[in-house]
């Protein structure tokens, strides 16, 4: 089953120089139960895919075609029946409010309870997220955790309300390796545990190569490559996913001195040093 299907869908944003398009033309089906990654580089529309289907655009945005969430039992509702994590976690915490509260009031709005209850609650997810003694931890603030810790504490915040999807939308971008692994594997096993959907934006192929199950390449705002993860790293049927595999690094890579650009007439990748590949 499909909890996500889009058809002809785009989106653009308007400012005073008129419409300017975002997405163009996507088709793209998201199946129930499955981990989807949403790869790219910066500006090839990602991030506005994951707003979309969170149903989180902006004012200023304008969408085309249509995206349908058949996968749902009534229309859903953020928070309650899809999660969403950013990749500011400092943005996604009140700095004024204790994380245990937070959670625990994200938790009451969506899924109602009494107080003690929702506040019970929020010290598991604490424990499930892996923060030190909860019960200590839900008293503080979040400048009182590393960036690490407050990325786990906003998923605790987005899965207390026990939603069917979680879009993350480069959750690890802004965390040291080590923090980067540490969540995603927090995120594999609580999704495997609970059957629930993720929607995983990077432009890391090694962090995708690390979750997903599909994968949909974009490039300039269009779908260019979709399918199971080892097909499409394996056997690339597009010219750009074969350059983004191409200039894939991971712990063992050894370092260059800049990175690999991918040449947009021809999809080479460019190598340091002025050569292409």
């Amino acid at each position: 089953m499909s909890l996500f299907s889009l058809r002809g869908f785009g989106v653009s944003y308007r400012d005073r120089g008129g419409l300017h398009p975002a997405l163009q033309a996507i088709d793209l089906d998201i199946a129930a139960g499955r981990h989807l990654v949403l790869l790219g580089e910066s500006g090839s529309g990602k991030s506005t895919l994951a707003l979309a289907l969170a149903g989180l655009l902006p004012r200023n945005a304008e969408a085309s075609g249509s995206l349908a969430r058949p996968g749902f039992a009534a229309p859903p509702r953020l928070g309650r029946d899809i999660g969403m994590v950013f990749q500011d976690p400092g943005g996604s915490l009140d700095p004024l409010m204790r994380v245990g509260e937070q959670i625990a009031e994200a938790r009451h709005v969506n899924r109602g309870g009494d107080w003690r209850e929702v506040s019970e609650r929020a010290e598991t997810w604490l424990e499930r997220v892996a923060i030190p003694d909860p019960r200590v931890s839900a008293r503080k603030y979040p400048h009182q955790f590393s960036g690490g810790q407050k990325q786990r504490i906003a998923l605790a915040a987005a899965l207390v309300s026990e939603p069917s999807a979680l879009i993350a939308d480069e959750p690890t971008s802004a965390l040291d390796t080590i923090s980067q692994h540490a969540i995603l594997g927090l995120l594999k096993e609580i999704a495997g545990e609970r059957g629930l959907t993720l929607v995983f934006v990077t432009h890391d192929i090694a962090l995708a190569s690390g979750i997903a199950d599909d994968v949909a390449v974009l490039y300039q705002g269009r779908l260019v490559e979709a399918g199971p993860a080892a097909r499409v790293f394996s056997a690339p049927s597009h010219p750009y996913t074969a350059a983004l595999l191409a200039t894939r690094l991971d712990l063992d890579s050894v370092r260059p001195t800049r990175f690999a650009e991918i040449d947009p007439r021809d999809f080479s990748v460019r190598v340091p040093g002025g050569r292409h590949g």
